[in-house]
C-alpha cells in the first residue's frame, strides 16, 4: 500500500490524483480515480476527494533520442568541445560491461521521468560482439522496466570526419596515423547486404512486447547510397522503424550541402527514406522548406536542447517546426543541462528557449508537453496515444508528481501543466508505472539497485582510464587534423 498515492488490490493499482491529459486542453484537472489492471487502464472515474489535489497523474516523458551512456562524457573529460571534435575524442571509452552501461542510463533515465526511451546504439563496447551486447542492452530493459527502442547503428563511409578518410590520414602525424589505421581502419567494413542481414538476425533475438527494433543509419555523413536505399526499401517492405541523425551542427549542413546540391533533405526523399516510419535527431539547422517537406512526409523530430549546448550546435528552430506542422519530440542525448539525466529541467530548458520573445509567442507549452510525451513515444514505440493516453483500455504507463510539492506558496491556483513546466524536477516524481508495472518509487527503482550498478560501473571505467588516456593522447592529433581540414573549407569539396 503507497499512503496518498496509489492502492494495490491483487493485480489493480488504483491511483488518485489530478488527471493530466495532454492536447485535450485539460490543464487544470479535475481529480480523478485511475485504476491500472493487466497492464492497462481500466477504468478512469471523477473523484470528490480532497486527497487527490495532492498529485498529478500523468503521461509519462519519453526520451526520444540517446546513447546509454553509462559513463557520462563529463566523467571522462569530453565536454566543452564542437561536435565533430567531440566525436573524435569519444571515438573509444573504457570498456565495461555493456549491461552495467545500459542499466546505469536507464535507470537514470527512468528516475528522471523517462518512460520510453530510444537507444541509438551507435558505440558497442566490443564490435565483433554486437549481438551478444545488444542482448545484454535487452536485459538491462527488462531490469529497469522502461519501454525502449534499439535503432542498431549502420555507417560505411567517412568513418574519420567530413572528408575522405585518406584526407584525414594525410593530416596526421606518423604515430597517430598508425593507431588510428589500427583501432579505427583495420576491420573491413560490411557490405550494406550484410549489414541488413546481420539486423535482420539482431531484430529476430530482441523480441520483446517492451521493445521496438529499429533500423539505425549513422546519419548522412556516414552512409553509402547504397546502404540507405537499402534500409529505405527493407524499412518499407517490413514497416519497421528507422531513426538517424540528421543536420546537427554547421558544419554538417555546409558539408552535406555540398555533397547533395538538392539539399540533403530533399536527397533523403529521392531515395525513400522520408516517411512517417522515420524519425531523426537534432536537425538543428533545417531550412524553413526542408520542415514543410518533413510535416508533408510525417517525419519526426527530436529537439535535443541541451546537447546542442553542450555540443556548440545552437538552438534548434523548434517553434517553426511546430508552426510549419513538423511532429516533434524531445531527446536527453546523454546531455541533460545540470548533467544528471532529469527529463523534467530539460523540458523547462526547452521551453524557455523556445516560448517566445519580446511581444512574439513562440513554442505553446501544450505543444512541448506533447512532444515530450506522446511525440517520443510515437518515435519509439510506433504508438500515438494523443487521443487516448490514459483512458480506459490505453496502455498503464503513468507517472505521479507530488503537487503538494509544487505549489507549496501558490496564492492564486496555477494551473498543472505550468507547475510541471515551471517547478517539476525528479525529486517531485513519486512513482513512475510502465505497462502497470511500477519502476520508480519515490526516487528509487524498483527492478534493480542503481547505486551498486553505478559504482560498479565507475570502477570498471577507472580500470580503463590509464588506456584511455593514451587514446586520448590519439585523439588530440585527429582533433587537431579535423579543426584544420574544416576551417579550411575542404569538407565543402563534395
Amino acid at each position: 500500500m503507497m499512503e496518498d498515492r496509489g492502492i494495490e488490490f491483487g493485480h489493480e493499482m488504483v491511483l488518485d490524483g489530478r488527471l493530466l491529459r495532454l492536447g485535450g486542453g485539460c490543464t487544470r484537472c479535475t481529480p480523478s480515480r485511475l485504476t491500472l489492471a493487466a497492464g492497462h487502464v481500466a477504468d478512469v472515474q471523477s473523484l470528490d476527494a480532497p486527497a487527490a489535489a495532492k498529485q498529478i497523474l500523468m503521461p509519462p516523458l519519453a526520451n526520444a533520442h540517446d546513447h546509454v551512456r553509462g559513463v557520462r562524457p563529463t566523467a571522462l573529460g569530453a565536454y566543452d568541445l564542437p561536435l565533430e571534435l567531440w566525436l573524435a575524442t569519444m571515438s573509444n571509452t573504457p570498456v565495461c560491461d555493456p549491461y552495467l552501461v545500459a542499466a546505469a542510463a536507464l535507470g537514470r533515465q527512468a528516475l528522471g521521468g523517462c518512460g520510453a526511451i530510444m537507444i541509438h546504439y551507435t558505440r558497442p563496447q566490443r564490435p565483433a560482439r554486437l549481438g551478444e551486447e545488444l542482448g545484454d542492452v535487452l536485459r538491462a530493459i527488462r531490469a529497469v522496466g522502461v519501454r525502449a527502442a534499439i535503432a542498431v547503428s549502420m555507417r560505411d563511409t567517412h568513418l574519420l570526419g567530413y572528408a575522405p578518410d585518406a584526407t584525414v590520414l594525410a593530416a596526421l602525424p606518423g604515430v597517430a596515423r598508425a593507431a588510428i589505421e589500427q583501432r579505427i581502419l583495420a576491420d573491413r567494413i560490411p557490405s550494406p547486404t550484410e549489414q541488413l542481414d546481420r539486423f535482420d538476425e539482431f531484430a529476430a533475438s530482441l523480441s520483446d512486447p517492451l521493445v521496438d527494433v529499429q533500423y539505425g543509419p549513422y546519419g548522412l555523413e556516414w552512409c553509402s547510397e547504397a546502404l540507405l536505399r537499402g534500409i529505405a526499401e527493407r524499412s518499407a517492405t517490413t514497416g519497421r522503424r528507422v531513426h538517424m541523425h540528421l543536420l546537427e551542427s554547421p558544419t554538417q549542413r555546409e558539408f552535406l550541402d555540398a555533397l547533395h546540391p538538392g539539399g540533403p533533405v530533399r536527397y533523403l526523399d529521392k531515395i525513400g527514406l522520408l516517411s512517417p516510419r522515420l524519425s531523426i535527431a537534432h536537425a538543428a539547422w533545417l531550412r524553413s522548406e526542408e520542415m514543410e517537406l518533413l510535416a508533408e512526409r510525417g517525419v519526426t523530430i527530436s529537439v535535443n536542447t541541451s546537447s546542442n549546448l553542450h555540443l556548440r550546435n545552437g538552438i534548434a528552430p523548434m517553434a517553426e517546426m511546430a508552426r510549419r506542422g513538423v511532429p516533434l519530440a524531445t531527446g536527453l542525448d546523454g546531455f541533460s543541462v545540470d548533467d544528471d539525466d532529469d527529463a523534467f529541467r530539460e523540458l523547462r530548458l526547452t521551453y524557455l528557449l523556445h516560448h517566445g520573445t519580446g511581444l512574439q509567442d513562440g513554442l505553446p507549452l501544450g505543444t512541448l508537453l506533447d512532444a515530450a510525451c506522446h511525440g517520443g513515444r510515437f518515435a519509439i514505440t510506433g504508438d500515438t496515444l494523443r487521443d487516448r493516453a490514459l483512458t480506459q483500455g490505453a496502455p498503464g504507463d503513468v507517472m505521479i508528481l507530488d503537487r503538494s510539492a509544487l505549489d507549496v506558496d501558490i496564492v492564486i491556483d496555477s494551473d498543472d501543466a505550468a507547475l510541471v513546466a515551471q517547478r517539476a524536477t525528479k525529486r517531485a516524481l513519486r512513482s513512475l508505472m510502465v505497462a502497470g508495472r511500477e519502476i520508480v518509487r519515490d526516487g528509487v527503482l524498483t527492478g534493480l539497485d542503481l547505486p551498486s550498478i553505478q559504482a560498479e560501473l565507475d570502477a570498471q571505467a577507472r580500470h580503463g582510464a590509464n588506456a584511455y588516456r593514451d587514446w586520448r593522447q590519439v585523439t588530440t592529433h585527429w582533433s587537431n587534423a579535423l579543426h584544420g581540414l574544416y576551417t579550411a573549407g575542404r569538407h565543402r569539396c563534395g
